[in-house]
């Protein structure tokens, strides 16, 4: 007695409509869902998935080409062939034959890692790549970005080319001129505090940074990211043995602040200078530009212009119309508001007025000599952001005395309680885009469309 079924060597598959298929059409589709199934589970490289889109490469504004194994597209990121490149550059490469390790040497750079694993070493130091390097015949495609960033290049992607531009140095043009890089920094002091903030943003630790105007040395918000950064003093004074021991390859400063010791900077390293301290977006993108780091600046900038669309799509016409006063008051018994710097220029470009009452008097900041003189102050909307510099609590004694005089209740903002003690760090004092998004959310609140 049988207890299976006898095996049939072409026996025949049948269709739900009782067609015969061919062994060979029945084994092809067993096939595909076996592809398919081991594609789902990660278990083939997603090169083996579909032919990767080839890209173009210039180096120093020319054309590169390349041999068997091709810059390429795999899962949306653009791929380098590890030696090829190496090659290009002028740089080196060696491979294990028994680890299948890879290092690459550019100058002072060593970049170590392994084909199918996102660990990797960068001068001896733990660094993680991109994305999975894939082997190629001979060679190894690595993720452009990670391969760029380690060998320090500058690239820029133009995606309707399909192109990557590399540069093997930069000339920086900036606020005192232009400087050329021979390499992307790697050790960088950072002279001003929106620079500190936006430093943290694209991931890149400086080796030295002045100290925060509160909450020393650092805010409390990048602190965690600043653990072991050589604290250079203030802002206005940094300490210049201090950056010397430090021997940067980068100091990013302000005119604003150091054009008086640009010079001191230059002999200590590379020095680039941007026109103020305030202007956080085009200080994000200069930043961005001489450190290589353009993808995580767009893709901020990109969500700060789809918030602020949002912002002003929830305040309505009505945004136009509401007046603001941006103002602190002075340890001198002074008051003083602003119609330049960083608050007050996000508050304009997202659409509000400030008061006729204040653009008669100036175009940048006032200092209001005495209380007989509060309704230069009135507007719809009042954001205060007195700092209490000596810890003291004497400011918010002065600070009181302009609240209980009798021309502050005549405030518009005061009667209809818009009056708001803000974050002094996230509207002022910081001037990064960290806190410039940190100000954000304060106004979706103050503007109770949170």
């Amino acid at each position: 007695m049988l207890l299976c079924r006898p095996i049939l060597k072409h026996r025949p598959f049948h269709s739900q409509k009782g067609d015969l298929l061919p062994m060979t059409l029945a084994r092809n589709r067993f096939l595909a869902l076996l592809l398919s199934l081991a594609l789902a589970l990660g278990l083939l490289p997603a090169a083996a998935a579909a032919a990767a889109p080839v890209v173009a490469v210039k180096i120093n504004g020319s054309a590169a080409s390349f041999g068997s194994v091709k810059p390429s597209i795999i899962d949306g990121r653009v791929y380098l062939p590890a030696a090829a490149f190496a090659v290009k550059l002028n740089a080196t490469y060696q491979v294990d034959a028994k680890t299948k390790k890879w290092v690459v040497k550019r100058g002072t750079r060593t970049l170590g890692f392994t084909p199918g694993s996102v660990k990797a070493t960068l001068n001896g130091k733990a660094y993680t790549l991109a994305a999975v390097p894939v082997t190629k015949g001979k060679d190894v495609l690595v993720p452009a970005a990670s391969l760029s960033d380690a060998l320090g290049v500058w690239t820029s992607w133009n995606g309707s080319a399909k192109t990557l531009s590399v540069l093997t140095q930069k000339t920086v043009k900036h606020a005192m001129g232009s400087t050329t890089l021979k390499s992307v920094p790697q050790r960088v002091v950072v002279l001003f505090n929106g620079m500190v903030d936006t430093s943290v943003l694209l991931g890149v630790k400086p080796v030295g940074a002045v100290e925060s105007y509160l909450q020393q040395p650092f805010y409390e918000y990048l602190r965690p990211s600043l653990i072991g950064v050589k604290d250079l003093g203030d802002e206005t004074q940094p300490n210049l043995e201090a950056i010397a021991a430090l021997k940067p390859d980068l100091i990013i400063g302000s005119k604003l602040r150091h054009e008086k010791i640009d010079g001191q900077l230059n002999k200590i390293a590379p020095t680039v200078m941007t026109e103020d301290v305030f202007s956080w977006q085009d200080n994000l993108k200069f930043a961005a530009d001489v450190l290589n780091k353009q993808a995580k600046a767009d893709a901020f900038l990109a969500k700060w212009a789809s918030r602020t669309a949002d912002f002003k799509k929830r305040m309505g016409a009505d945004i136009g119309s509401t007046e603001v006063t941006v103002m602190r008051i002075n340890y001198n018994g002074t008051a003083r508001f602003y119609l330049e710097g960083f608050a007050s220029n996000i508050l304009r470009d997202l659409g509000f007025k400030f008061p006729k009452a204040q653009t008669d008097v100036t175009k940048d900041i006032f200092n209001i000599p005495s209380k007989e003189q509060t309704p230069l102050l009135d507007a719809d909307y009042i954001f205060d952001f007195t700092v209490d510099w000596d810890g003291d609590g004497a400011i918010y004694k002065t600070q009181k005395e302009w609240i209980d005089n009798a021309l502050w209740s005549n405030l518009r903002a005061v009667k209809n309680k818009k009056y708001y003690k803000v974050n002094a760090v996230n509207w002022n004092l910081s001037g990064g885009p960290l806190a410039a998004d940190k100000m954000l959310d304060d106004l979706y609140f103050y503007f109770n469309i949170d």
